[in-house]
């Protein structure tokens, strides 16, 4: 079993701290999956009993306080409501103006908090900490940023210049990427070009994880260039 990376999910608004966090946990090696927005959560606008997913879906989660529609604090409350499966340790919360009972709120459910702007000696010791608990022999769950329409649509296709064609099918598609169910396995890296017409407009694809299935099949992933 291949070892996976740490994956870190970043909610704020703020195009600046987004990048910066960004930058700090992809030179730490992170997966970095970064949000201007809380909804990507399965429980954001739902009235769930519990979380969805049977796995974590990281191994840190970190929000600003000041989100659209709803506060990165309440986010945290209805994930430990509905059985959130990351670490409560594991979670922090950021804010340049709250309240010291807000954050009375957020030690309470276990979080770390950091007042903006932070200081990274100690935000780099809060991380430290968070990846004593990490296992990654452990698999962890799939963060979709956009929404996913299941289909079935045969389709051709090229690997880069060559005039060579294959046939596949789309399985599913979203605006920015498609699973196809395939024949050929492609190489991870390797770019397609579509010769028929998708329902998400991509002509062009790059291929980023192969699965091989039963019956001489494989799933691919691409994600549209």
């Amino acid at each position: 079993m291949s070892i996976r990376k740490r994956r870190v999910i970043i909610y704020d608004d703020d195009v600046n701290v987004l990048n910066l966090l960004k930058d700090f946990f992809s030179n730490r090696g992170y997966e970095v999956l970064a949000f201007d927005s809380l909804a990507v959560c399965t429980i954001y606008g739902k009235n769930l009993d519990s979380c969805a997913n049977s796995k974590p879906c990281a191994d840190i989660i970190i929000t600003d306080y000041q989100m659209p529609k709803m506060t990165g604090l309440e986010l945290l409350h209805k994930q430990a409501q509905r059985e959130c499966k990351v670490d409560i340790r594991n979670k922090a919360l950021m804010s340049g103006n709250l309240d010291e009972e807000n954050q009375k709120k957020v030690k309470g459910l276990g979080h770390a908090f950091f007042s903006k702007p932070f200081k990274f000696p100690e935000f780099t010791a809060w991380v430290e900490d968070c990846e004593t608990r990490i296992d990654l022999s452990k698999q962890i769950g799939i963060v979709r940023k956009e929404e996913r329409h299941p289909v079935n649509i045969d389709i051709v296709y090229s690997y880069d210049a060559s005039e060579k064609i294959y046939k596949s099918t789309v399985v599913n598609f979203s605006s920015s990427g498609l699973c196809l169910k395939m024949h050929t396995p492609p190489s991870e890296g390797q770019a397609i070009v579509f010769k028929t017409e998708l329902p998400n407009n991509c002509m062009n694809a790059s291929v980023r994880w192969v699965k091989q299935m039963e019956n001489n099949l494989y799933l691919s992933g691409l994600s549209c260039c």
